[in-house]
């Protein structure tokens, strides 16, 4: 079996519209659905390409000009013999597919002669002249002139008739010619067939103007061609003419036989799926109510944390305002140059450690100074094992933010969770009387999604996941710096539990402790939120960063079909999924979504962030935290998951554990993302090291002896904060 994209983009490309091509089965053969305009192929077992291309032509033509209701009537109601209508037919959209696209001939030709080769045609096609005209009539427009077809000069009207077929019109009355003259034959009945007053010199006709007057349009045709031996479709009756076997016709009987053989019946069936669609609206927990809650359950930290809060903030504007400094420098130099080098957004790796003091840290291409407008949204994941090192990203974080928040560039930070549901309704259930059940659907609508047929059935039929809005541009300086306060408490409380205070905020976080990791929902709420926010503050471009330390642990497990809930994840290990993109008409294969061993959810991870990439043009980066390494480096395993073995693939280990030395991180191109950073855990601390007395007056060569003399300490200098000023600038 071939590539099903590629035929699936060539079904698209001759159907001449955004058709959606599915592959199935349980399809004995190629069928399109006018309403949805979903055009379904059988899978076969051995083809070759050009009789893919054949097929998936022949289909098209089907597609694009045979009304199946129409078929349908001419067999049921009219009594046209079903495997004569088919040949007429076939032969009138072949010709139509192949005047449309002249590039499909060579298909067509190859893949009916590999056909013939095989035996599809039956016996019968090595002794042509015993066959019925009908049946000769199949072959001579399968397989072409060259097959050389013999006709004797009686039987030419049939040939010019089904060539210059058009419509399906024209389709039924040759058929029924074709029915006739069959009929006659076969009951042994004279062929002469007499023309205008009934005399026949067998080789012409002379008749009246009142009887040429009287001639249907078919006899007509074939009068001016010289041929008089057309039956006329006038005189089709379907109790004389049609007691036909189902099988009349060998050749087409043959080859519909070996056409469901070649359908592979045994083959994993593809499950074609949509995703849900995210309510917004229910899902996020708006800033100010988390902001309340906080302070609400935590003052106590909060209050104690101040003076670290404060002196972090005090801190923290060094670098911000150099950070600020470098943005304005380089957004000035852009807006003054008539051409410029500015940046394609994606970061030089090799670079990176020369952030202080090398701007030319990108990759680099001339576009003109248009003025373009970035955006950033991060998603955050506020799992248990974040434990580890929340305290430091929540000072990267809030550098991030702070920066934003001073060159006005759109932000929005969420973090994902599936403890808010759970413990706002317990709370919210203090009445045992409660219809439990009924609060649950209640709150968690907006988790459920969708049980809409063909979309994807996330966990048990209702997940427990909301968006922590933490940080929006949308808020105040003042609501920034009360949920600053709040987080960077949960932060500096968690790093420090084993004093008492520390330890009873945790138990008092309720709704806002951490959980596990609801990644795949979060990232389907992602293409509600990414839209909306591009279209709010009308971004040119979108830079998209998720920041987790695990895999995802929740995700779609079944597909609600019309035959009910299919279960797998439909990720290519026990049900081939394939998605359909309806905004971009882009088709994506669970299977072959990643070219490593992808855990349980990992493909769908890696689909959502790819649509993020195809539909919205969003520069999307992934960091890891290998909370379980050691020091500054990146487990083997780590690296073996998508690097391949590394006894097999020493060249590729060495490259990234080189990068890894350079630059403190790992940088991985397969996970999805257009940048993945797996980032070893003792890097995330956050230390100024020889950095201290750097300001926004200090002179180049002054901050790059600064930097040079803290290379040892390199790795903890505010990573997130410095990737991030590297991507918006």
């Amino acid at each position: 079996m071939h590539n099903l994209t590629a035929q699936d983009q060539l079904a698209k490309l001759l159907a001449t519209e955004d058709v959606t091509v599915h592959h199935s089965v349980r399809a004995k053969t190629a069928f399109f659905d006018l309403v949805n305009r979903v055009l379904t192929l059988p899978i076969l077992q051995y083809t070759t390409k050009e009789v893919e291309d054949m097929m998936t032509g022949h289909e098209v033509g089907h597609a694009l000009w045979t009304e199946m209701s129409e078929w349908q009537k001419a067999i049921d109601e009219e009594k046209i013999h079903k495997q004569i209508l088919n040949i007429v037919e076939d032969a009138r959209i072949e010709k139509k597919i192949k005047r449309k696209y002249p590039g499909i001939v060579k298909s067509f030709i190859k893949g009916y002669g590999t056909l013939l080769d095989k035996g599809f045609f039956g016996d019968g096609v090595n002794h042509p002249y015993k066959l019925s005209l009908v049946d000769r009539i199949n072959l001579h427009f399968k397989l072409g002139h060259t097959a050389a077809i013999p006709f004797n000069a009686s039987e030419e009207w049939a040939v010019k008739a089904v060539a210059e077929a058009e419509t399906f019109e024209d389709v039924k009355r040759v058929s029924k010619m074709l029915q006739i003259d069959h009929t006659e034959i076969l009951y042994g009945k004279d062929h002469e067939w007499e023309i205008g007053d009934g005399e026949s010199d067998g080789g012409g006709s002379t008749t009246s103007d009142e009887e040429e007057s009287q001639k249907s349009d078919s006899q007509k045709e074939a009068d001016d061609a010289g041929v008089e031996n057309a039956p006329d479709a006038a005189d089709f009756d379907p109790d004389k003419h049609g007691d036909l076997d189902d099988d009349e016709f060998s050749t087409e009987a043959s080859f519909e036989n070996h056409m469901e053989d070649l359908v592979d019946t045994k083959s994993d069936e593809y499950v074609y799926f949509d995703l849900p669609k995210a309510n917004l609206k229910n899902i996020i927990v708006p800033y100010k109510q988390i902001a309340s809650d906080l302070h609400e359950y935590i003052p106590t930290a909060i209050e104690k944390s101040g003076i670290h809060y404060n002196k972090f903030r005090r801190d923290s504007q060094k670098i911000i305002n150099y950070m600020v400094k470098e943005f304005e420098r380089r957004k000035a130099a852009n807006q003054h140059r008539k051409v410029s080098i500015a940046k394609t957004g994606i970061i030089d790796v090799n670079k990176l450690h020369s952030y202080k003091f090398n701007e030319d840290i990108f990759l680099k291409n001339t576009i003109m100074p248009d003025g373009k407008n970035h955006g950033l949204v991060m998603l955050l994941d506020w799992s248990a094992s974040m434990h580890h090192h929340l305290g430091n990203t929540i000072k990267q974080l809030l550098n991030l933010v702070w920066f934003c928040e001073k060159v006005n560039i759109p932000f929005e930070v969420y973090a994902f969770t599936n403890a808010y549901q759970q413990t706002h309704m317990h709370r919210i259930l203090g009445d045992k009387e409660k219809d439990e059940n009924a609060i649950r659907r209640e709150m968690l609508s907006i988790s459920k999604f969708s049980e809409d047929i063909g979309t994807v059935r996330l966990g048990g039929g209702h997940v427990d996941f909301n968006l922590l809005n933490f940080f929006s541009s949308r808020m105040s300086a003042r609501d920034i710096a009360r949920m600053a306060k709040a987080l960077y408490a949960i932060g500096y409380g968690i790093d420090h539990r084993w004093e008492a205070d520390y330890y009873r905020m945790e138990n008092q976080l309720h709704e806002y402790s951490l959980s596990s990791t609801p990644l795949v929902e979060a990232l389907i709420a992602m293409q509600s939120v990414i839209p909306l926010f591009q279209k709010t503050y009308k971004l040119h471009r979108t830079n998209f960063i998720c920041l987790t330390d695990g895999e995802a642990n929740t995700g779609w497990e079944s597909v609600y079909t019309p035959e009910g809930y299919k279960g797998g994840r439909l990720d290519g290990y026990a049900v081939k999924g394939v998605f359909n993109d309806p905004l971009t008409r882009k088709v994506y294969h669970m299977d072959k979504l990643a070219d490593y061993w992808a855990r349980r959810y990992e493909r769908q991870v890696v689909l959502l962030i790819r649509l993020l990439r195809d539909r919205y043009g969003v520069n999307t980066i992934g960091i890891f935290l290998d909370n379980q390494s050691k020091g500054r480096s990146v487990r083997r395993k780590v690296l073996e998951h998508y690097l391949g073995w590394y006894s097999t693939n020493k060249e590729a280990h060495a490259k990234v554990r080189a990068g890894i030395k350079k630059n403190g991180f790992a940088t991985i191109t397969n996970a999805g993302y257009n940048e993945y950073y797996i980032v070893p855990a003792g890097s995330t601390e956050i230390q100024d090291g020889g950095l201290h007395g750097v300001d926004e007056n200090t002179s180049k060569s002054k901050l790059k002896t600064a930097f040079v003399n803290s290379q040892k300490n390199k790795f903890g200098s505010r990573i997130l904060a410095d990737k991030m000023l590297n991507l918006i600038i």
